[in-house]
């Protein structure tokens, strides 16, 4: 029954990082841009355009499909990005079927009506937490009944390889919420009330530094206000969502993000 309860709130914690992604992917479209250029590596200039397409299909097996997001710079380029807590074998193929969802939504028709080309969004999985087989790379090869293969990759991101002066420098300002599961896996496995109150207090360190540069981002104009807002909104609901169950952690952080 505790195993049951214990996959169950996996799959509710799961669910609410998904869901807070969604949101702080449709903040300003500033804020927006500045993450696509910092997590794909591109120039797009701030005052393009941000679109959301609807990422929700059907399959001809009435299966629903719908992905983490997708967002379309300028009008013409699109940005496909799925997130995972942990690894997971077979998210290539859901990133396959997401972005084959969209891109028939390009599909054009040649001229002589021979042939039909579609066009892939640019796709990265971000893995908020890691392990020693999480990829760098993920590999979905296609082989055709004439014998012809073709190997499709998703680049990974993994997330808290990257420390909070890189995410900064690369201007990814609105992925700080996610930030607070720094700690998450070595206060699961504390064994003591002691070595819990360290963790709480390396913690508190870890969110006064993110606060410091969400007010950086603010006061650059990587982030406006209202922004800023709802990120550390969502590192507070984040923080809890993770350590309200310890003690320590309620007495061992002063700041207003993480007062449980």
């Amino acid at each position: 029954m505790a195993k049951e309860l214990g996959k169950k709130q996996e799959r509710d914690t799961a669910q609410i990082f998904d869901l807070i992604l969604k949101q702080l992917i449709r903040l300003s479209s500033t804020a927006v841009i500045q993450f696509i250029n910092g997590l794909f590596g591109t120039n797009h200039p701030l005052d393009s355009t941000v679109d959301y397409p609807n990422t929700e299909t059907v399959s001809k097996k009435l299966r629903r499909l719908q992905s983490d997001t997708i967002i379309i710079i300028g009008g013409v380029y699109a940005y496909h990005i799925e997130a995972e807590i942990g690894d997971d074998e077979s998210i290539v193929v859901r990133v396959f079927e997401y972005g084959l969802a969209e891109a028939l939504r390009t599909k054009t028709l040649s001229e002589d009506g021979s042939k039909i080309s579609i066009k892939f969004p640019n796709a990265r999985i971000i893995y908020w937490e890691t392990t020693k087989k999480t990829p760098d790379e993920v590999t979905l090869s296609l082989e055709f009944s004439d014998g012809e293969q073709y190997d499709y990759k998703v680049k990974s991101f993994k997330f808290l390889e990257h420390d909070i002066k890189e995410l900064e420098e690369r201007k990814l300002a609105i992925l700080l919420p996610f930030y607070v599961l720094k700690l998450r896996k070595q206060a699961v496995s504390a064994k003591t009330s002691k070595r819990r109150a360290e963790l709480a207090v390396e913690m508190k360190t870890i969110v006064d530094e993110l606060v410091m540069m969400a007010d950086r981002a603010e006061a650059s104009g990587l982030v406006s206000e209202a922004d800023k807002r709802i990120v550390l909104e969502h590192m507070e609901r984040l923080y809890r969502e993770l350590f309200a169950q310890y003690t320590e952690f309620k007495e061992g952080c002063a700041s207003s993000v993480c007062v449980i």
